[in-house]
């Protein structure tokens, strides 16, 4: 297993870090250039900036029984039907069961953006940290 976290936007990465050093889990970074994340625990793939480029290259990595960490629907659709584990910034796991209506709010979104301002996602709080950590840490343990 290895963890592949879309970095460009994911919060909490030095802590998943740690986690991941402590289950001895490889930990992979995928940014574009104009993000500066270092770590000697973990390694970085930096891809050209431009829309998608990290989206694109975790969905290509990724392989059954990996760990991914995004924020963003598409890349867990592929990801999930690649056999991966896939969770959002607030902890909570994408699943099949789920996807296809969040893919549908994500189009309906965009289209509701073209002619009104829509507020962004809530503010993450210290419970959804907290649910993000445990919860990676959950499958480290069982993967371990």
């Amino acid at each position: 297993m290895r963890v592949l976290i879309d970095a460009d936007a994911f919060p909490d990465i030095r802590e998943i870090i740690k986690l991941c050093k402590k289950y001895q889990k490889e930990v992979i970074l995928y940014m574009d250039t104009s993000h500066e994340i270092e770590s000697d625990d973990a390694k970085v793939k930096r891809v050209l900036t431009s829309s998608n480029a990290a989206d694109l290259e975790i969905e290509n990595d990724a392989e059954s029984g990996d760990l991914v960490l995004t924020q963003d629907y598409g890349v867990a659709t592929i990801t999930i039907s690649k056999g991966s584990i896939c969770l959002n910034q607030y902890g909570k796991f994408y699943t099949g069961d789920h996807i296809d209506l969040l893919l549908e709010w994500k189009n309906t979104s965009r289209i509701l953006r073209k002619h009104h301002h829509i507020k962004g996602p809530k503010k993450r709080t210290k419970k959804d940290r907290e649910t993000l950590l445990k919860n990676i840490e959950e499958v480290l343990r069982k993967c371990s």
